[in-house]
């Protein structure tokens, strides 16, 4: 009785385990191109930039596409703005991203993109870095608004 009560929890461990390494398998995650940004090649450990005001855009997928206007002062970046644009290149107006919204595929709330946005924005700028953490139910935004602050970072990089 022991040995199958201890084959049971094996398999029962197992399960857990190969559960929780399984990620997220829905189609649109597997259907939606996602930039993986590379990390910026520095010279020393720091990167330099050079004082200014950079924009770049991400990849463009279904919805649109994301950009990033990074303003550095003294070396820092001092200011990121995020924007999104739809498929025609009109930019997103974020007073509609209350967070009240159904997605009319997942039927889900969808997330504040405003809130998201700004928050990201300002954890990119205490951070000193666009290596942040993505922002949960905005996942390709933040990806893409990351890789949009990357491609602006190196316009910006000395």
């Amino acid at each position: 009785m022991k040995k199958l009560l201890m084959i049971l929890f094996i398999y029962l461990l197992i399960f857990l385990f190969s559960a929780c390494s399984a990620g997220d398998r829905s189609q649109n995650a597997e259907s939606t191109p996602r930039p993986n940004p590379e990390p910026i090649a520095y010279k020393g450990n720091t990167p330099t930039y050079k004082d200014g005001t950079y924009t770049a855009q991400g990849e463009k997928w279904q919805y649109g596409y994301e950009n990033a206007t990074v303003v550095i002062k003294n070396g820092q970046i001092t200011q990121v703005i995020l924007r999104r644009f739809d498929r025609q290149g009109k930019e997103i107006d974020y007073n509609e991203w209350t967070g009240q919204e159904v997605n009319e595929v997942t039927g889900k709330l969808k997330t504040n993109l405003k809130q998201a946005r700004i928050y990201l924005a300002n954890r990119i700028v205490d951070s000193q870095s666009y290596d942040v953490d993505n922002v949960t139910g905005a996942t390709i935004s933040s990806i893409n608004w990351k890789l949009s602050v990357q491609r602006a970072l190196e316009q910006a990089a000395k």
